[in-house]
């Protein structure tokens, strides 16, 4: 059953930040383009953990695509602890399982953080590296790689010299676009109807 909708869940890329207006980050974008209505759950600030209660409280609602970038805010804060890699690992565990019992027919795309120029900005959220960043991303394939249903994806054409916000947090207009890009291709890839082209696509 097609439910013609994307569900998005993680921290403030996804909630939008750092485009002109949220409704034109990537998430609204990857729903325009593929025909689907936007359901974003994202949260700005928020960890892994706190997207994880979220989804345990709040059933989510079916879907035809699920996406899901979460992690950086605790790489950001808790740098090489431990702790916060072992947190995120759980909580990634519940929310594939959580968003597959939603609807075990969606597509599941998690996206690999990409780097920003400089992370010692924002404390506390000022721990991380780029290898803390790769550590995550790791994580990430190694916890997604068991589930049939689901997979990773690495934001073609990154360039964080060039698709970052004046905050050096965000990605701006043109970040929000390549993740787009990186997403719909994605869905294409997978051959779920959601990704088939529209008969009111313009050619």
């Amino acid at each position: 059953m097609s439910h013609r909708v994307l569900g998005a869940y993680g921290h403030s890329w996804v909630f939008g930040t750092g485009a002109r207006r949220h409704s034109e980050g990537f998430a609204g974008l990857t729903a325009g383009q593929l025909g689907l209505r936007l359901n974003n759950h994202a949260a700005s600030g928020s960890l892994s953990t706190e997207t994880a209660r979220l989804v345990m409280a709040q059933t989510p609602e079916p879907a035809d695509v699920f996406v899901l970038m979460t992690g950086f805010n605790d790489a950001r804060l808790y740098g090489p602890a431990p702790e916060g890699r072992r947190q995120y690992e759980d909580s990634l565990e519940v929310l594939l399982r959580a968003l597959h019992k939603a609807d075990p027919q969606a597509v599941m795309l998690a996206i690999e953080q990409p780097y920003i120029e400089d992370y010692s900005g924002h404390p506390p959220y000022d721990r991380a590296t780029n290898a803390i960043v790769d550590q995550y991303n790791e994580i990430l394939r190694a916890v997604v790689a068991p589930f049939h249903f689901a997979r990773t994806v690495v934001v073609d054409g990154w360039d964080s010299s060039s698709m970052l916000a004046n905050d050096n947090v965000h990605p701006n207009d043109s970040g929000h676009a390549a993740l787009a890009r990186s997403l719909v291709r994605a869905v294409r890839d997978t051959g779920h109807p959601a990704g088939r082209p529209r008969k009111d696509d313009v050619r």
